[in-house]
């Protein structure tokens, strides 16, 4: 799992770039996303809360809910299905139990 790796990747922050923003030093996150060592699920869930609070993502995500995030978007890669950004973020719904996965396959379908 690479929770961290995944909320950086929405911010388009460079790691050195995501640390300051955070506060914390750069080498965390370098450990983190390789890792080297792993993040406290609090402070995964605390970041989360930040980046909604600044706009970054719809809906705090745990530790969990970002890995099923992320592969499903690696699934949907490795079968050559494109989403849009707007597709994309629905995952994150379907994840969180806004909509069910029937839900997400039928507006998949429909577009």
């Amino acid at each position: 799992m690479n929770a961290i790796k995944e909320l950086r990747k929405t911010t388009n922050m460079s790691q050195s770039r995501f640390a300051t923003y955070l506060g914390i030093p750069v080498a965390n996150i370098q450990h983190w996303e390789q890792g080297v060592s792993s993040p406290p699920n609090y402070l995964v869930s605390l970041i989360s809360r930040v980046m909604k609070s600044d706009g970054y993502i719809q809906n705090e995500l745990t530790s969990e809910q970002i890995d099923a995030v992320r592969q499903t978007r690696a699934t949907l890669a490795i079968e050559g299905l494109s989403l849009s950004d707007s597709e994309l973020s629905k995952i994150t719904d379907v994840v969180t139990g806004k909509i069910s996965r029937e839900e997400f396959q039928r507006r998949l379908k429909e577009n």
